[in-house]
């Protein structure tokens, strides 16, 4: 019995061994990826909040869509579905195009980063009351407003701004 665990110990090894050396090039690209994906999920957490305080009276009613289970979903899928495309990508890169130099690694991480930090300027622009600073207003502008995806209404009736007008009008 123990040889048998020895065997397979041995066999677990050298194929981890074998992994860390075939893809060491495309560690460095996967923990940008990671603190990318790990950065919208924190910035998301943010705009969580910032629409609890926004709209206290629909969130009391719906429950926000970021929570622990959401962030488990992140690590659990999005991750992994992510870092899985970079090591496709860098074994087409270096076992299909071996005559072309094309860094298709590197450009697949690219664009996972690009799509991640398009998500965190859309969290950031997101439920923004109108006296924020210009450049979120200008994100708000050409981004989509978030807040409904976090909750169950449209905050297009409900905006922080028509909320602040309202304010505003009655003192």
């Amino acid at each position: 019995m123990t040889d048998i665990s020895k065997i397979i110990f041995s066999a677990f090894g050298g194929l981890l061994g074998w992994f860390i050396g075939q893809f060491r090039p495309t560690f460095p690209l996967i923990i940008v990826v990671i603190i990318f994906i790990v950065y919208d999920a924190y910035t998301a957490y943010k705009l969580d909040k910032r629409a609890h305080k926004a709209y206290p009276d629909e969130t009391k009613r719906h429950e926000a869509k970021f929570t622990s289970f959401a962030f488990g979903k992140v690590v659990k899928n999005t991750i992994p579905n992510r870092l899985m495309l970079i090591i496709l990508a860098y074994l087409v890169e270096h076992w299909v195009f071996i005559h072309v130099k094309i860094p298709l690694s590197y450009i697949v991480t690219g664009v996972i980063c690009f799509e991640q930090f398009w998500s965190i300027l859309e969290n950031e622009a997101s439920c923004r009351p109108v006296t924020e600073s210009r450049f979120f207003r200008f994100l708000q502008r050409i981004m989509v407003d978030k807040t409904a995806r976090h909750f169950d209404f449209d905050p297009g009736d409900y905006s922080v701004n028509n909320k602040q007008t309202e304010e505003n009008e009655k003192n």
